[in-house]
């Protein structure tokens, strides 16, 4: 008789819950790495959720999570970012300079220019900050480079209203996965060695995630805990949490 690997057991089941909605697995920031990462650690595949494309640190997730809805229109602009940014004080980390569209047109000038990742993500969308809530979204509002494929276009206002409704349509997702489990897991994840993001001079530094438990705790009770992608480095290490 042929006996089963424990790691594959492991991911059966994982894989089980996750698919059964006994157990909800939430990319909780900072970045889209987290969701990457998520899928190789644990070969789980789910749909698409309100953090997985962006720079969300702590306080922007749980300021997202009690909200209702998303809505970009009062305040916007697209930033310029420089990776690997070095403070005296603060150490390495992700800072995004405030901009302007036009500002950003003028400094992308090729699609296959040198530099480009600092105004555009790797769809040729803008950085895009959503003024209320402190977070960078990346892949959603396209310049002219990125239109076209995929349905994409070039039209900030009307991305901006369409950005809006489909966040606002993945955090209802995610509060329904998460009222619906038995066991939920919001995972933070930072693979860079970064200690901050900064938005122009406002620090917000990515280990200070007692926000996101907070606002986990109040919202879906003690079923809900906040862990790291250290946390939940196997299949068999996320089923040790439960």
């Amino acid at each position: 008789m042929t006996i089963a690997d424990p790691d594959t057991l492991a991911q059966t089941e994982l894989r089980e819950m996750v698919a059964s909605g006994e157990l909800a697995i939430v990319s909780a920031g900072f970045r889209c790495f987290t969701k990457t990462e998520l899928i190789r650690q644990l070969g789980i595949q789910q749909e698409s959720l309100a953090f997985d494309s962006g720079f969300f640190p702590p306080q922007a997730v749980a300021r997202m999570l009690e909200s209702d809805t998303i809505d970009l229109t009062p305040g916007h602009t697209a930033c310029i970012k420089t990776e690997n940014y070095q403070d005296a004080q603060l150490g390495k980390g992700i800072r995004f300079e405030r901009s302007t569209y036009a500002k950003v047109d003028q400094l992308a000038t090729d699609p296959a220019m040198r530099g480009l990742n600092h105004y555009l993500d790797t769809t040729f969308g803008y950085y895009t900050v959503d003024e209320a809530n402190g977070y960078i979204l990346a892949h959603y509002n396209w310049h002219r480079f990125g239109a076209g494929k995929g349905g994409r276009v070039h039209d900030v206002p009307g991305n901006i209203v369409k950005i809006g409704a489909m966040l606002t349509k993945r955090l209802d997702r995610i509060k329904q996965k998460c009222r619906d489990a038995r066991a939920v897991l919001m995972v933070v994840g930072e693979t860079q060695g970064y200690d901050y993001m900064m938005i122009d001079d406002a620090v917000f530094p990515l280990g200070e995630t007692g926000p996101i438990d907070d606002a986990c705790k109040k919202l879906f009770g003690a079923k809900c805990q906040m862990v790291t992608l250290a946390d939940v480095a196997t299949p068999q290490a996320a089923l040790d949490l439960l």
